[in-house]
């Protein structure tokens, strides 16, 4: 048999931050998202004080005046690149990882004596080599691996579940709300047959869960009976859509600094898409504003020739951006949506080809190249234009220490 193994990165965005700044470990941190909004990442100490997951921040600013809670805003290509990192690390262990989520990553043990050990070798090294402390849930199947990495947390970072013993006990002490694939809206309907952990929920009989909650939730019951219902993704799901959106950190008023967005957010709508080898049909363009204190979108697309040109969709997008705008509105947020996705060498060569589409896909991978090697943004287009006037606030950002020179620490010897 299998054995599933669920690693998650504790308090993720935190750890990443503390990875850097050894100082902030032991005090009450908090990541705040876009424009330093709302709380999307707590430290233990955090949580301690009462700070909720998703709390706006002027709500807590007098609570952490009072506690000294340092607030950090979101500094995503530094997370998204320590996800990297781990996989990079996990992949030595498994033939095969599947990235659940960028703090989450499924793997599979083959069967056999020392799984636990094997476990604690794995976290230790993780740990070695990013600096991130992780939580490993050991079981026969993906969701029983889940709870067990969420409850490894507070017993010493690995929690073995294979045992059928130790597995009911974990069952019966679980609110059936903090089951993966749950909902609170799940439990409100299982509540009248007397459900209230997840102990409860796997005694149903069959025929109650699958009325109740379909066959996904039947599925569900199986899992946490240790039966594998789930397996391992290989393969990420095709994409449908490349989103890049951004709330503002000021309202803008013009249409040459809406322009300067969206030819950015085009520039990283088509660099994710050459990194997935797709090309777009359709490009769209949102813009969101208030109106009468009530939040308002509008947005429109057009149909194009399937491209991840750069400069082909920057065009698109300020084309659509110009029919759109309206005079005198205070935008908050616009926002680019490619559609229509196909694999990049499906799309067949014009007729009349002189080779500019080469030309220009030669161009598109070196300077995605160049941006891999030297950060993000390194080397623009020239139509993305370079403004401050939609930029979001973030005010308390670290630096890119693990993806731009320039941010690279300088570590002295001592004397």
């Amino acid at each position: 048999m299998t054995a599933f193994a669920l690693v998650d990165c504790n308090n993720f965005f935190v750890s990443c931050e503390r990875a850097f700044r050894p100082e902030l470990e032991g005090r009450p941190v908090v990541v705040l998202s876009n424009n330093d909004g709302c709380v999307i990442s707590r430290s233990e100490e955090a949580k301690a004080l009462g700070v909720g997951m998703a709390a706006p921040f002027f709500e807590i600013r007098a609570l952490a005046a009072e506690h000294g809670i340092v607030s950090l805003s979101a500094n995503h290509e530094l997370y998204v690149d320590m996800s990297r990192r781990v996989s990079a690390v996990l992949s030595r262990h498994a033939p095969v990882v599947e990235n659940y989520s960028i703090d989450e990553s499924f793997l599979t043990f083959p069967d056999g004596e020392g799984l636990e050990a094997r476990a604690r070798a794995l976290r230790a090294e993780v740990g070695r080599w990013t600096g991130l402390p992780v939580a490993i849930g050991l079981a026969p199947t993906k969701a029983l691996a889940k709870l067990g990495s969420d409850k490894a947390k507070s017993r010493g970072g690995v929690l073995s579940l294979l045992d059928p013993v130790l597995r009911e006990q974990a069952l019966d002490e679980t609110p059936v709300t903090h089951v993966w694939g749950i909902a609170k809206r799940s439990a409100l309907r299982l509540a009248p047959y007397g459900v209230r952990t997840a102990g409860d929920f796997v005694r149903l009989r069959d025929a109650v869960i699958q009325s109740t909650l379909g066959i996904g939730g039947l599925k569900l019951a199986h899992e946490l009976r240790g039966v594998s219902c789930l397996t391992l993704a290989d393969a990420p799901p095709a994409r449908q859509s490349v989103t890049v959106s951004r709330s503002f950190g000021r309202p803008v008023y013009s249409l040459d600094a809406l322009q300067s967005a969206l030819g950015t957010f085009a520039a990283r709508a088509a660099e994710r898409a050459r990194r997935h080898g797709l090309r777009a049909g359709e490009l769209g363009v949102h813009f969101g504003w208030r109106e009468d204190d009530r939040p308002v979108m509008d947005g429109d697309a057009v149909r194009l020739p399937p491209t991840n040109d750069t400069p082909a969709l920057i065009r698109a997008a300020k084309a659509l951006a110009e029919k759109l705008f309206v005079e005198g509105r205070a935008y908050k947020k616009a926002g680019i949506v490619l559609g229509g996705l196909e694999p990049a060498d499906a799309a067949q060569s014009e007729f009349f080809d002189d080779g500019s589409a080469e030309k220009s896909a030669r161009l598109s991978k070196t300077v995605d190249r160049l941006n891999a090697a030297l950060g993000a943004g390194a080397l623009r287009y020239g139509g993305e234009k370079s403004s401050t006037a939609w930029g979001s606030r973030c005010e308390n950002q670290s630096p890119c220490w693990t993806t731009r020179w320039e941010d690279l620490k300088t570590v002295r010897a001592a004397v």
